[in-house]
Parts: structure tokens; C-alpha cells; sequence
């Protein structure tokens, strides 16, 4: 048997729910896109991640990859995306994408490891499974990878478009 409270039975605190009790930022990001100014630039992150370098530090790494492409627009939507029935776009922006992979693995070759992988959109099952098969074959070229099944790696997808094979295969990837 499970036990029920009452309204009378719970202890709310008033000055809580008054001071929260408000609609609240929507965080797309952390830091959030209002957090990055002209003040830290590129030498300043050369010179951050060389820190890393002179400390020895190996704590892992988490990357995100945006993929901005979608079908169709989802009007509950807030997330930076390019609605396109034209994939060739995303051959493009793919390109760019490497070039940055490249850029960001080679600064921190040897130093960290890959323990969280997040793809977000837009709907990055917008794109092939060869282009996804590419991609991840690149980003492990580029970086290194937890071991085995110790990483955690996560895709957002359009549930309406994605068939459990598609899943299957994102899994293999």
C-alpha cells in the first residue's frame, strides 16, 4: 500500500516559492551564448589549454557537437537550427566541422581523453548514416576515446523520423 500526503501534510516554504516562483532563463548552453565576449580571445584559449598541458592535466573530456539541420520546424523549439529539405548543406557544414575537429584534437593530443560525447541540434539525425560513419571516424582520428563501454555518449533525435534500426545503427557507430 502506498502512502498518501495531503496538501495539509506537506511543509512548503514560502519564501522559497516566492522567490522562485517565476519563469526562469532557458538554458540552451553553459556558459550561455550572453557569457562570451571579445575579452577572452583565441591566444587566451591557447594559452588555457597550454596550462593544461604544463599541470598535467588528464581530466576528461566532454565534447558537444551541434548539428543545426532539421526537416521541419518544432514550434516549441529554442535551439539554434537551419530548416533545409536540401542535405547538400550539410555536406558543407560538415567540412567546417572537421576542420575544427581537427584543430581542437590536435591541442589536446596526448593530454585528454574523450568520456562524454553529446550530438545536439537541431535533429543531428538529419544526417546519413555515412555521414554520421565519417564523422565519428574522424572525431576518433582526432581525439582519444575512453576505453570500451566507459564513455557516454548521447544523440538527440526526432523521434518521428527515427526507426529502431537507425537506433541500432547509431548504437554501432
Amino acid at each position: 500500500m502506498q502512502a498518501t500526503a495531503s496538501p495539509a501534510s506537506v511543509d512548503f516554504d514560502a519564501g522559497l516559492i516566492q522567490r522562485l516562483g517565476k519563469n526562469g532563463p532557458r538554458y540552451t548552453s553553459y556558459p550561455t551564448a550572453d557569457r562570451f565576449g571579445e575579452e577572452f580571445g583565441y591566444r587566451d584559449y591557447l594559452h588555457a589549454v597550454a596550462g593544461l598541458r604544463t599541470r598535467g592535466s588528464a581530466r576528461p573530456l566532454s565534447l558537444y557537437l551541434h548539428i543545426p539541420f532539421c526537416d521541419t520546424v518544432c514550434y516549441y523549439c529554442a535551439c539554434n537550427k537551419i530548416v533545409t529539405k536540401k542535405r547538400d548543406k550539410a555536406s558543407t557544414y560538415l567540412a567546417y566541422l572537421k576542420r575544427e575537429i581537427a584543430m581542437q584534437g590536435a591541442l589536446f593530443a596526448g593530454i585528454n581523453e574523450v568520456e562524454q560525447l553529446h550530438f545536439g541540434g537541431g535533429t543531428p539525425t538529419y544526417l546519413s548514416d555515412e555521414q554520421m560513419d565519417e564523422l565519428m571516424a574522424h572525431l576518433r582520428r582526432s581525439f582519444r576515446f575512453a576505453p570500451g563501454e566507459t564513455g557516454e555518449y548521447s544523440i538527440e533525435v526526432d523521434p518521428r523520423t527515427v526507426s529502431a534500426e537507425r537506433v541500432h545503427t547509431l548504437r554501432r557507430q
